[in-house]
């Protein structure tokens, strides 16, 4: 059995929002388990990270095959069947994994992860304001460690984006990070699709290492790429 290594994560749950997780964890060089029921949804991401590994349901034993305790980091994208993603972060949690981050659906969902000894973020808004919350503050730039070089930061936008699509944009490829979430007054959109545009005195919620965040806060305050 392989030990247990802080360069190796797992990711339970592979829609959007465990999708843009896994590939900028695997362009900063770590190693990804990325782990769903959906097979079409591996199929996908199965170019960019270490391994995927289709499991039938969540249990402790089928996560413990697929190398789930060879991670020091677990994050569960889990936030629609509670069912499950309780069922998943109480296997990490019983497996040993040191860090266990529950994506949760709403806030009573939340206690229930927290109660278990995860640690706990709302990306969905109409599930509960959280993440906004707790990624927002007077600074400029804030920040939600999951590694020592890894981070989902949230960041006032320079006015130069509004009205231009993620497509337009191209983040992504030209900085190596994902767009989770775009804030805007009391609206929060986590269903990011490459025609997505940006509103007018937008905060976004990004996703990547923290070496190509910084670049990226250096390009958001001169507004262009």
């Amino acid at each position: 059995m392989a030990r247990m290594s802080s360069d190796i994560y797992g990711v339970i749950g592979v829609g959007y929002f465990g999708s843009a997780l896994a590939r900028t964890l695997a362009a900063a060089g770590k190693g990804v388990i990325a782990i769903d029921i959906d097979q079409a949804k591996l199929k996908d991401l199965s170019p960019y990270v270490s391994s995927v590994y289709q499991i039938e349901s969540i249990s402790r034993e089928a996560l413990e095959d697929a190398g789930i305790g060879n991670c020091a980091t677990v994050v569960i994208g889990i936030g629609e069947n509670i069912e499950s993603s309780i069922l998943a972060t109480l296997a990490c949690i019983e497996i040993g994994v040191p860090r266990v981050i529950s994506k949760a659906g709403s806030k009573s969902h939340g206690k229930i992860l927290e109660k278990l000894g995860a640690e706990v973020i709302f990306p969905e808004f109409d599930a509960g304001e959280r993440i906004a919350m707790s990624l927002m503050s007077k600074a400029n730039l804030d920040r939600l460690p999951i590694s020592e070089e890894f981070s989902i930061v949230s960041l006032d936008l320079n006015p130069a984006f509004e009205g231009k699509t993620i497509l337009d944009l191209n983040w992504r490829k030209k900085y190596n990070i994902n767009v989770i979430a775009i804030i805007s007054g009391k609206k929060t959109d986590a269903t990011i699709l490459p025609d997505t545009t940006i509103p007018g005195n937008a905060r976004v919620v990004l996703s990547g290492s923290n070496q190509d965040l910084e670049k990226f806060r250096n390009v958001n305050a001169k507004g262009m790429d």
